[in-house]
């Protein structure tokens, strides 16, 4: 991971601006149409509410003609940084190396597919009050139906079995204070994952409603969705684990039946077939042994 050009902190005085730190880490999740005219339009807006401030653009493997135009701005654009990563990592990766490159006051990860410019001020204006704030997609339940049914049977097993309540329509858009931004950094999970996380960490959480540019329940494929499921609960519960527990338990009970089944048919019947009794309490024995160490 390599980072080009470090920041440079504006310190023109406004009355008009907020004299805070502002560190908005920008990841695309795919590639954008006018990327330098994002950037353009993000700095100046910045620049226009924030004494201090700094864009972290997130280079998640981007082909040289779309990572090239971001860096040719470096020299154009003030308070502006490219974290280029080595590979294709996951999303949540590619967020949490913003995360530990920020040095804002108020850390603010955004999706330039999803996420307007606007409503960067309005998370930050709510993470003055709170140490978290999650964005949530402004999507109708119809639609959600139509397009997400898996999506809410997940969240689901979330809420009932792992303990983490996350809402079905969150988004990535997430504004983080210093304190929250260095609880999220500090995990040690080799999985991460920026939205589970950021309910188990402990600081004050609240919800931002908004309308993003697209539907984002659509930009995961369902096999890229159930590999994220599978690794989310895998990460952060024993659950699956102790499922695992009881049917090894129930299976070395069943063998442990069919062994006294099979002793009882070897004392009454007296047309058994010549080595039945030998063989089946040997496979019953083996599979009652094997089950009972998978449970332990």
């Amino acid at each position: 991971m390599a980072t080009i050009k470090p920041p440079v902190v504006t310190t023109k005085a406004n009355p008009k601006k907020q004299d805070i730190f502002v560190s908005v880490v920008v990841t695309p999740r795919r590639y954008i149409d006018n990327p330098t005219e994002y950037c353009r339009t993000l700095s100046n807006n910045l620049m226009d509410r924030y004494t201090n401030f700094e864009i972290i653009f997130i280079d998640n493997n981007l082909d040289a003609e779309h990572i090239l135009p971001i860096i040719s701005l470096l020299d154009q654009l003030p308070c502006m940084r490219v974290v280029r990563l080595s590979r294709a990592y996951t999303y949540d990766t590619a967020l949490m190396a913003g995360i530990e490159a920020a040095i804002g006051d108020y850390v603010v990860l955004t999706d330039p597919c999803l996420d307007p410019i606007d409503d960067i001020h309005e998370v930050i204006s709510l993470n003055k009050r709170y140490d978290i704030v999650q964005g949530v997609a402004d999507i109708s339940e119809r639609k959600m139906l139509d397009s997400s049914r898996w999506r809410k049977l997940f969240y689901w097993y979330n809420r009932k079995y792992l303990g983490i309540d996350v809402p079905v329509q969150a988004t990535y858009f997430t504004s983080l204070s210093r304190r929250a931004l260095r609880a999220v950094a500090a995990t040690s999970q080799q999985e991460v994952h920026i939205r589970q996380i950021l309910k188990t960490v402990g600081y004050s959480y609240v919800e931002y409603t908004y309308k993003t540019k697209e539907d984002p329940t659509r930009t995961t494929s369902l096999r890229t969705g159930v590999a994220e499921a599978l690794s989310i609960v895998g990460s952060h519960s024993t659950h699956p684990l102790r499922v695992m527990s009881v049917v090894g338990t129930l299976a070395s009970a069943l063998n442990l039946i069919y062994a006294v089944y099979v002793v009882i048919v070897a004392i009454f019947e007296k047309n058994v077939a010549a080595g039945w009794t030998t063989m089946s309490l040997q496979l019953s024995a083996m599979f009652f042994i094997l089950f009972l160490f998978m449970a332990i």
